[in-house]
């Protein structure tokens, strides 16, 4: 088994991080704490993430991989805390949100952020960190959680619900947002959910999200008033239920919401209809 050790140099970088509480560090950062060459503190970076001590987090920035965690070369490679610190700021969602409420059972290798940052894609196995950028007015709905002694930001659940909707292929598609829908149900609060879709102002959005209230998990009823004020107007388009780039936009149509059902029941219960 190889065993991390460290050179004096090094040890000035890792030992003065970890007596400041800091687990991030920049080049410049590393370059002051070793006394040495701007060249030099990049050989030095590399050969600390070489050796487990740091781990790349974005361009010339790098985080702590402390010796608590023992001897043994084994970099801390729990995406959750590696995530939280790409961009800030930032909040967890989509499939990534609704496993974190155990909305789904898990998500795939590929962890998604909201940001109000530039979109960007990280490699950083054995985990990808997809960003996708919101305009602040919609950047709203976090709460944050504890895991693993990481605190974490990530959407609520009617933010989660909502995001998915909207994004559906960074959520399983269709029969992955019907499954996450299912499951929140019980804990959306409707008030919140619907001044949501009201700050959205996508009238499609709403009516999409009118259908499925009513038919995933139909034994969990939305309220009646919250229904009635969504309704679809006799003026509202209809509009397709999965993306029309997939879908289409033919199929049978629910004049109760004006939605065209281009997914099939077989593809929105993938995983089975939750009563």
């Amino acid at each position: 088994m190889k065993y991390r050790s460290l050179s004096q140099t090094e040890a000035r970088v890792i030992l003065s991080l970890e007596a400041e509480r800091q687990e991030l560090v920049t080049l410049a950062g590393i370059e002051q704490r070793a006394g040495v060459t701007p060249g030099f503190a990049r050989k030095l970076a590399h050969d600390l993430v070489r050796d487990g001590w740091l781990q790349r987090v974005r361009r010339g920035t790098y985080l702590l991989n402390p010796s608590r965690g023992g001897p043994e070369a084994l970099p801390d490679t729990d995406p959750f805390r590696l995530g939280r610190r790409l961009v800030a700021p930032y909040y967890f969602a989509f499939a990534t949100a609704a496993e974190l409420h155990g909305f789904l059972p898990q998500a795939s290798r590929t962890y998604y952020l909201v940001s109000t940052a530039r979109s960007a894609t990280y490699e950083r196995p054995p985990a990808r960190f997809r960003v996708v950028h919101c305009g602040p007015p919609l950047f709203f709905g976090t709460t944050s959680i504890d895991r693993r002694g990481e605190r974490l930001v990530v959407s609520d659940p009617e933010r989660t619900v909502l995001d998915c909707l909207n994004r559906p292929e960074l959520s399983g598609g269709l029969g992955g947002v019907a499954q996450i829908f299912a499951q929140a149900k019980p804990r959306i609060d409707w008030r919140r959910f619907g001044s949501y879709l009201d700050r959205f102002g996508r009238r499609s959005l709403a009516l999409r999200a009118g259908f499925l209230s009513e038919r995933v998990r139909p034994s969990v009823r939305p309220p009646a008033a919250w229904v009635r004020a969504r309704l679809a107007r006799a003026t509202d388009p209809y509009v397709p239920l999965g993306p029309s780039s997939t879908g289409g936009r033919a199929g049978p149509r629910d004049d109760r919401w004006h939605v065209i059902r281009n997914v099939s029941d077989a593809q929105l219960f993938a995983e089975g209809e939750i009563p």
